[in-house]
């Protein structure tokens, strides 16, 4: 049985074509991803699309921006302060991580991925409060959060270009990453590098 880091669900971002929505429904499920995320109830002729393309990924709505259990931002700590919190009002709900992602096999195409989608502008950016970079440095961040006590992630996930490309590398980020890789300690090494190379210009 394959064993995997955290649940991993795809936001679906409002303003798409039916087709589009659909399309991106329907490789959320057959990738395996866990969960779809709609930012608004559609309409219920729609809502009945996507259930079917996404299957077996859940369609979820989201419940705005202050729903109690996330956090917006890719910052263990922020993370591991809301774990704190949950666990000391006694909470069972998981600890979802919501955040735009742009990765890429180099940083040059993550920044590419990143450049092209019209909603990572301002303070949305994925350098700024996503996962970003490259395969090796996102596993590196999506294993910090784990660590952190991130049970989920939600990913806004660039859709200008390469769409199933961008979903399949995000899938591989966690599928075979066992939950004994938790425990393991970060390596300064590969958290040196990711701090350089976004520091650099692209």
């Amino acid at each position: 049985m394959t064993r995997q880091l955290l649940s991993v669900g795809i936001a679906l971002p409002s303003g798409l074509t039916e087709a589009t929505a659909v399309s991106i429904a329907s490789m959320t499920g057959r990738l395996g991803f866990a969960t779809l995320h709609l930012a608004e109830i559609p309409p219920s002729d729609l809502l009945e699309r996507l259930v079917d393309a996404a299957a077996p990924a859940l369609v979820v709505v989201d419940q705005g921006t202050e729903a109690i259990g996330v956090v917006r931002v890719n910052d263990p700590r922020a993370v591991a302060a809301e774990r704190a919190r949950l666990d000391a009002e006694g909470a069972i709900r998981p600890l979802q991580v919501a955040v735009p992602i742009s990765i890429g096999r180099t940083m040059s195409e993550a920044v590419a991925r990143a450049d092209l989608e019209p909603r990572f502008t301002g303070d949305r950016h994925p350098r700024d409060i996503g996962i970003f970079g490259t395969f090796e440095q996102a596993q590196e961040q999506v294993l910090a959060l784990a660590r952190a006590g991130a049970d989920d992630l939600v990913l806004d996930v660039p859709l200008e270009r390469d769409v199933a490309d961008v979903l399949a590398q995000i899938r591989a980020l966690v599928v075979g990453a066992t939950p004994e890789l938790v425990h393991e300690p970060p390596r300064p090494d590969r958290s040196e590098e990711h701090t350089s190379e976004l520091q650099s210009p692209c």
